[in-house]
């Protein structure tokens, strides 16, 4: 795909099916964080685990699952048969690791979308899976890593939201001022 192309078709999916991602794309999805701007160039402090192990999905899913007031469950990986958790050390005082992070992240889901797959970046819930510790320790995170967030991915469900059109306007969600 043609990177605007990547950008307008990218979107949160909270519907996959259940069918299996190949090693070889979540290779390509791993090495496209290994490109992101980390600060400092350094990269020991940043981790990822990629999961795709059935049991233990479903695990994190029912452990982690959010109730909502109206009797409804959301449950954090919308049936994605692949899941990637990023975590790093510290965090510093100054966060950097957040940033680090939400960076890989975004090269991951635009890579995603560039192999046809749906994706959804995964932080609400994170609190959750932090507080247990038994569920954390079957992801052999090295030792001193913190979990900061994750992302969910999959083939889109059929009742998945659908692509942006690739020739529309550009819609300004985000305010700007410019300063000429």
């Amino acid at each position: 795909m043609e990177f605007e192309e990547v950008l307008r078709k990218r979107h949160s999916c909270r519907a996959f099916k259940p069918d299996k991602v190949s090693k070889e794309d979540l290779q390509t999805i791993v090495d496209a964080a290994q490109l992101a701007p980390i600060a400092g160039a350094d990269y020991s402090m940043t981790h990822l685990t990629v999961i795709t192990d059935e049991k233990l999905l479903e695990e994190i899913d029912e452990k982690c699952s959010i109730p909502l007031k109206n009797g409804k469950v959301i449950k954090p990986l919308y049936g994605a048969p692949a899941m990637i958790v990023t975590s790093v050390t510290g965090p510093s005082k100054d966060n950097i690791e957040y940033s680090n992070v939400g960076c890989a992240i975004e090269n991951m889901i635009l890579e995603a979308t560039n192999l046809g797959l749906g994706s959804v970046y995964l932080w609400g819930w994170t609190h959750k899976l932090r507080k247990q510790p038994e569920l954390i320790e079957k992801f052999n995170l090295p030792e001193g890593y913190t979990i900061i967030s994750a992302i969910a991915i999959g083939y889109k469900a059929d009742d998945a939201i659908e692509d942006v059109a690739v020739d529309a306007p550009v819609e300004q969600k985000i305010a700007v001022d410019w300063m000429e």
